[in-house]
């Protein structure tokens, strides 16, 4: 008759390893979802919110810069910055 024995220095070896699979996992997948996501941003063409964000502050101050120029010698005009 053959009994398994699992004395606790197995058992704790045992758990430290499905712990330590299910974080690699966890990183994988995040790491994963990042990688999709990118790929559909590529081919969709949606902006971060920190690119759309770059974009208006361009646009602004090229509108700013229109203001200014079109702006006459006697005329005075305020611009908000």
């Amino acid at each position: 008759m053959m009994l398994a024995y699992i004395d606790p220095g197995l058992g704790a070896l045992l758990l430290q390893t499905i712990i330590a699979a299910f974080v690699g996992l966890l990183f994988y997948l995040k790491k994963t979802r990042r990688w999709i996501v990118g790929v559909f941003r590529k081919i969709f063409g949606r902006a971060r919110k920190t690119e759309t964000a770059t974009m208006e502050a361009t646009a602004a101050t090229e509108a700013i810069a229109a203001i200014e120029a079109t702006a006459t010698e006697g005329e005075t005009k305020t611009v908000v910055r």
